[in-house]
């Protein structure tokens, strides 16, 4: 057989594949039914993390088959579409060429049989249609079989409630746009994930591991902080550092954590406006990653372990009980999902965190803090009493470290936390095609220097 079928396509136009893809291509076509016409359970083995976007997907090439009909041919020019780039298109549909990897993603999932670019874009999606959206794109993640653990919509339903923002209904292209505004990496994730499925390994892509459990972290949450920051992409594992119920000594302890680990920190925060709120989408959550490089010591008490004599800092620094670098960021989790990123402005004044106890500096306030105006007013303030609501509280008037935005509703101002934890993070490993590569220059090198020597010994054998 070899690969008569991808020839058979070369005889008559040019397609975007390579032979040795075309070669992959064709041996998927036969495991998928037999090399015969595809069904609509083709695909599920292969889409074991989102079996109904299997058959969306099946559906979707039927309705842009000739005859409806899904075989070799057909199956290769859809796949220029969701593999490769507008650049690169020979076969596919123009009226699909400008099309997104996330806006194709969408469109399947949707269930969208639309045709032209206009009709696409009127498309109206309603608020459930979009949670599946971005639920089975935080699927994707998963790498395998969803577990019941796993079935925990509430991180998709938080970023729908963030596009929607109370609409019961949006067109396509907003809905879209929106989206994306809220997870930058979805486009790169998309693209990555038909490339996986269709030319590549059934490799997962990876998220975050935590070393225990956590009350409100669970993979779908992961996954949303790791498609919306740069950073978060980087962490390997994260390491829980203090889980509590609050209580009056937390400060203590946190602050031997700021102080001790060398590492970014990603804290958690749990609030409940009044007792009565059992309801667990109700409760609020939100957060703050704060970015620490080793080598840049900000807080004074750090500081001082290596400059006991205080040659190099001062204490009386304003900035002195402040940590953390731009890289920083806040975020609500629930009921809405928003990124808070740090300002690069000049009137930035990188309060990133803050925090004081009674064995730092009595004379400033004794808290956890995050953002502010370098004038003591911060964007989330905890008292040394964490369990005294009436002196925790939020501001969003205040900031000039991070982007103005709600971390909670707008009318929330004072906190009833319920639950703190705190994560350290451990990164991965630098990239092993870098080291790879580095290490075939190295032999590179050895080779070319041993050429020269023989050359040499040549040379006075010759003489």
């Amino acid at each position: 057989m070899g690969n008569s079928k991808s020839k058979e396509i070369t005889k008559h136009a040019k397609v975007a594949f390579t032979p040795e893809q075309l070669q992959q291509l064709e041996k998927l076509f036969q495991c998928l039914n037999g090399g015969k016409d595809l069904v609509e359970r083709s695909f599920l083995p292969y889409f074991p993390e989102n079996p109904d976007f299997s058959i969306k997907l099946f559906n979707w090439m039927v309705e842009r088959s000739p005859n409806h009909q899904v075989n070799y041919t057909n199956f290769v020019v859809l796949l220029e579409l969701l593999l490769k780039e507008l650049k690169d298109y020979y076969l596919s549909d123009y009226k699909f060429r400008n099309l997104e990897k996330f806006e194709l993603f969408a469109l399947i999932s949707l269930e969208c049989l639309e045709n032209d670019k206009d009709s696409i874009n009127r498309f109206a999606v309603c608020y459930s249609q979009g949670s599946i959206v971005i639920r089975e794109l935080l699927n994707i993640y998963s790498g395998g079989q969803i577990t019941n653990s796993q079935r925990n919509d509430l991180a998709a339903r938080s970023v729908t409630n963030t596009i929607f923002d109370q609409k019961d209904e949006l067109p396509f292209n907003q809905f879209v746009s929106m989206a994306k505004a809220q997870l930058i990496y979805a486009n790169k994730l998309c693209k990555y994930y038909f490339n996986m499925k269709f030319l590549g390994e059934q490799s997962r892509i990876e998220i975050p591991r935590l070393n225990t459990s956590s009350f409100i972290l669970n993979d779908q949450v992961l996954a949303l902080l790791q498609l919306s920051s740069p950073d978060f992409s980087k962490i390997k594992q994260l390491q829980l550092q203090f889980s509590s119920s609050v209580s009056d000594e937390d400060l203590d302890h946190i602050s031997d954590i700021v102080v001790n680990t060398q590492k970014s920190l990603l804290f958690i925060f749990r609030n409940r406006e009044d007792e009565s709120q059992n309801d667990t989408f109700q409760q609020q959550v939100f957060g703050a990653y704060i970015s620490i490089d080793p080598t840049l010591e900000t807080h004074y008490i750090r500081r001082k372990l290596k400059d006991p004599m205080n040659i190099l800092y001062s204490e009386n620094d304003p900035q002195s009980l402040y940590f953390g670098d731009e890289k920083s960021f806040l975020f609500s989790l629930m009921p809405k999902y928003q990124l808070f990123m740090s300002t690069f402005d000049q009137r930035s004044k990188q309060c990133f965190a803050y925090i004081n106890n009674k064995s730092f500096r009595v004379d400033q306030p004794l808290g956890l803090a995050f953002g502010g105006d370098g004038k003591g007013n911060h964007r989330i303030w905890l008292d040394d009493n964490l369990k005294g609501n009436a002196t925790c509280r939020i501001n969003n008037q205040c900031d000039l470290t991070y982007e103005m935005g709600y971390l909670l509703e707008p009318h929330i101002e004072f906190l009833n936390l319920t639950c703190i934890e705190i994560w350290s993070v451990e990164e991965k490993e630098a990239n092993s095609l870098l080291h790879l590569q580095s290490k075939i220059e190295t032999n590179k090198e050895d080779l070319q220097s041993k050429d020269i020597e023989q050359q040499k010994e040549n040379v006075i054998e010759q003489k």
